[in-house]
């Protein structure tokens, strides 16, 4: 520890006998604090080390305490720059030169101290600034209210330098840990940027498999609505022609949310596709004619179950409903694995077929699936959707359901399309103030 006459205003240098005292000169002073702080450092253990150069900023306005400082800084390898007073530090902490470390002195002129810690705390740094609070108060009230401004650390004058390095060392290890997050946060930004982006160009491609426009089918005309709750969805969709008289239309929703649904979705979307050269399925050969025949809706479902055995491969599996609309008679054959049932808007009114609901694809390996078949008369409409459309929640928690969703499509009037935008528009005020939980998608269909 330093002598108690080193206490800012109690030193007095020595001076011969018999002479009065005088000014000291800087030159004289620095060699005297030379060999002071040279046997009190060798006296409390401390030695020199090697620094990251850490920069340090000191604001005393006793030239001997910042001589002191200065030097014993300087000898364990610190970069030091010194100031007289607490405003000369801010404005030097408002310029373009970083430091590391504020070591300051509680009382002195223009800006003391703990006021100059206060307007650093009422002005976040980045990075953060620690500052130490060296003071020749010793209560326990001043540390509280040196502590509170915004202070780090607590040290009273005179200062003993094995302290003021432990709380230097503790303040490196904790830039260090500082420097190791943020290098952490830039590479997970980094990384994050190109997980965006490749969700980015993902839902590109689903998007991309979805139809862009309406098949040009005389006598029947088309309308559709697909939302993804997160950047990827597992619903999948498309309507397409078969061949010169009949048209397809699924709607498939594989179970869970985010890629891995989605790279089901579009696995899937390639398999149901009317051309086999690219792997679809809705087409075979006929071994009487060699020509091409549709498969009959219940033998895709049960061919996608052979060849999607999800639970087995990745714990998912997928719901999924198929017709095939013969324009010339307007019948429906239809094939439902634990999918919602289609809905039928006649002039009888707005019905849920809730009958042959089957089994999801990829739970049972030996599931059969029963088709189904519906007349349709001139002006009815036929709806495909989803779970997502039921289960959306309102902002009281309330689910939208199988009854709001008839009674928004009953009541819209007019034809596929105008019902099907108000049933939308349904949902959005539903659902407004309540996060998306599912996908949400609808597909339908008029014959005229």
């Amino acid at each position: 520890m330093f002598p108690r006459d080193l206490e800012r205003g109690s030193y007095q240098r020595p001076t011969r006998a018999g002479s009065p005292g005088r000014r000291e000169c800087p030159v004289s002073r620095r060699c005297w604090v030379g060999e002071a702080l040279r046997a009190i450092g060798s006296s409390s253990g401390c030695e020199s080390t090697e620094s990251s150069r850490v920069r340090v900023l000191v604001a005393d306005d006793d030239p001997i305490q910042r001589d002191l400082l200065q030097m014993a800084l300087a000898g364990w390898g610190y970069e030091v720059v010194c100031v007289d007073d607490g405003l000369r530090a801010w404005k030097l902490l408002q310029g373009e030169l970083q430091f590391s470390v504020l070591i300051t002195d509680w009382v002195m002129p223009k800006l003391d101290g703990v006021s100059l810690c206060r307007k650093l705390k009422s002005e976040p740094r980045d990075p953060y600034l620690p500052v130490i609070l060296l003071t020749s108060r010793q209560g326990s009230e001043d540390m509280v209210e040196a502590l509170n401004s915004g202070a780090d650390a607590f040290l009273t004058k005179p200062f003993d330098p094995g302290q003021l390095l432990a709380q230097i060392r503790v303040i490196e290890r904790i830039l260090k840990l500082e420097g190791r997050l943020a290098q952490q946060v830039r590479e997970l930004r980094v990384a994050n940027d190109r997980f965006e982006s490749g969700l980015t160009a993902a839902a590109a491609v689903q998007s991309s498999l979805l139809p862009e426009v309406s098949p040009k089918i005389y006598g029947v005309s088309f309308e559709w609505s697909y939302e993804a709750c997160e950047s990827l969805g597992g619903d999948m969709f498309n309507i397409f022609r078969l061949d010169e008289r009949r048209v397809g239309m699924y709607v498939l929703d594989v179970s869970g949310h985010g890629a891995s649904a989605a790279l089901q979705s579009v696995t899937l979307s390639h398999v149901l596709t009317p051309f086999d050269q690219q792997g679809g399925i809705l087409k075979r050969i006929s071994e009487r004619s060699g020509g091409y025949e549709l498969t009959s809706p219940a033998e895709v479902a049960r061919r996608l179950n052979r060849e999607f055995p999800l639970i087995e491969r990745s714990g998912q599996f997928f719901t999924f409903l198929y017709g095939i609309l013969d324009v010339e008679t307007r019948v429906v054959r239809y094939v439902q694995a634990g999918h919602p049932g289609p809905i039928v808007v006649s002039r009888d009114g707005v019905r849920c077929i809730e009958k042959g609901g089957g089994i999801p694809i990829g739970i049972l390996p030996d599931a059969e699936y029963e088709e189904e078949q519906l007349e349709l008369s001139p002006g009815d409409s036929l709806v495909f959707y989803t779970d997502g459309v039921l289960e959306t929640f309102s902002a009281q928690r309330e689910i939208f359901g199988l009854d709001r969703m008839i009674q928004s499509i009953s009541e819209a009037g007019g034809g596929i399309a105008q019902r099907l935008r108000a049933l939308r528009l349904s949902l959005d005020a539903f659902g407004r103030g309540s996060p998306r939980r599912d996908d949400v998608t609808f597909v339908g269909l008029e014959v005229h």
